[in-house]
């Protein structure tokens, strides 16, 4: 070591080995990514909830009214034409209203405990099913996930790390086969329940959604803190 001083020469024998032996993913950059793949993951899955969710409660309605209120095709379209006419309105209120008064990440999980009380309402455990409980439940699940939508979409596109919004596979096309894959498995859901009798079709295919809701609800109070 000759006349080198004390503090290179500890450098030298001691801390630089430690360096050289991290693993780079512990690197500050590596920890950044780490972060934002959770919350990109975290907001994918909600987007994947949202999207099972509203299309178990579309698919099927036709199927639940004429089980259970003997309704025509005509009442049925009705029915799914006045829930589509409550987007425009919804989005404008959350665009113009709540977004100023609310933080984004505050919406969205309120949306989300909002879709959760649809899908527990639609449950048919009072006899008889009436009417006013499956209009009444279907409204507040599709209001709550068309708010959940435009809100998670926003939060989406703020977290989503800058490898993933440019090339081919970007995290507009991971969302679009996010949404995609929940609508496949939707229709699945309802195709192999329907096996097992149309009086068990609305309560099984709402556990799934109820189960789905619940784990993006919990997704979303881990990262809640970090969506801004």
């Amino acid at each position: 070591m000759g006349d080198m001083p004390i503090d290179n020469v500890v450098k030298q024998e001691f801390i630089l080995p430690l360096l050289n032996r991290c693993p780079a993913d512990r690197s500050p950059e590596a920890g950044v990514l780490k972060f934002l793949a959770a919350k990109f993951c975290s907001s994918l899955f909600v987007y994947f909830m949202l999207k099972y969710a509203m299309e178990i409660l579309l698919a099927e309605s036709s199927l639940i009214t004429a089980y259970y209120f003997l309704w025509s095709t005509t009442n049925v379209a009705i029915f799914l034409a006045c829930l589509g006419l409550t987007v425009l309105p919804i989005n404008t209120i959350v665009g113009s209203y709540m977004s100023s008064i609310f933080e984004e990440r505050q919406v969205l999980l309120a949306s989300q405990i909002m879709v959760c009380l649809g899908i527990v309402l639609s449950f048919h455990v009072i006899v008889p099913y009436s009417v006013l409980q499956y209009v009444c439940s279907a409204l507040i699940t599709f209001v709550g996930a068309e708010v959940l939508e435009g809100v998670n979409l926003s939060l989406l596109s703020r977290v989503m790390s800058s490898r993933l919004s440019r090339g081919t596979y970007n995290g507009g096309l991971l969302s679009t086969e996010a949404g995609t894959l929940a609508l496949v498995i939707a229709d699945e859901t309802i195709t192999l329940v329907g096996y097992w009798g149309m009086n068990r079709l609305l309560n099984i295919t709402l556990l799934p959604a109820l189960i789905v809701c619940i784990s993006s609800l919990v997704a979303t109070c881990f990262t809640y803190n970090s969506l801004y």
